[in-house]
């Protein structure tokens, strides 16, 4: 059986999503560009951060009842 191709699926964008262009100073120059798949992975991994530090921060805000983990040495016997 022969695997259909799709050319539209495989081809590669020449064309960024987006571009940004940041100057510091008069040498200095930070060119950058993100395809619509790369925009995309970083809004997952963000989001994903997002929710993942929401939880450890409720988690680290409930009280929980403090118990001892070992019984002080002054209360064991010795037998």
């Amino acid at each position: 059986m022969k695997t259909p191709t799709h050319p539209e699926r495989t081809e590669t964008r020449s064309t960024p999503a987006a571009k940004v262009s940041i100057r510091i100073g008069k040498r200095t120059t930070f060119d950058a560009s993100v395809t619509t798949a790369g925009l995309l992975s970083v809004g997952a991994l963000v989001s994903g951060i997002l929710l993942s530090s929401a939880v450890i921060v409720a988690a680290a805000g409930r009280k929980a009842p403090r118990r001892p983990l070992a019984l002080p040495d002054h209360t064991k016997t010795e037998g």
